[in-house]
């Protein structure tokens, strides 16, 4: 991937404010809801902390390392691996009598929780190697 365009650059910049912006929106708003209303289960909040986490995770600058780029990618893959069959069995679990799926685990939570385990064995992964 050729690094010279400018415009790619400056997205790439661009994008962890972007991510922190959604990130700490979604948290103060989390944290308010905690305090103000006693609600810490708020769906849109948790599907805008992780796409704050999405933008986190896919900025700095344009990945010229093809090894920090495989690492990406094999962290993002195993996240969503390990949340696709922990999600399954979860929603399983907690469903299981009922056949509409009334209170699943949401799309929200699972890439929460599949970009959290991105970051974690990226984390991993990079020492490692």
């Amino acid at each position: 991937m050729k690094t010279n365009s400018q415009s790619l650059i400056s997205w790439f910049r661009g994008s962890f404010y972007v991510g922190m912006v959604f990130t700490l929106f979604a948290l103060g708003a989390l944290v308010f809801e905690i305090i103000k209303h006693g609600n810490w289960f708020v769906e849109s909040l948790v599907g805008h902390l992780a796409l704050g986490l999405l933008f986190l995770y896919f900025s700095g600058k344009p990945m010229i390392d093809e090894r920090i780029r495989y690492l990406k990618f094999k962290a993002l893959t195993l996240g969503f691996v390990i949340t696709c069959l922990a999600g399954s069995i979860i929603n399983y679990l907690v469903t299981y009598p009922d056949g509409n799926q009334e209170k699943a685990v949401s799309s929200y939570w699972f890439a929460l929780v599949c970009l959290l385990i991105a970051f974690i064995s990226f984390g991993v992964l990079k020492s490692r190697e």
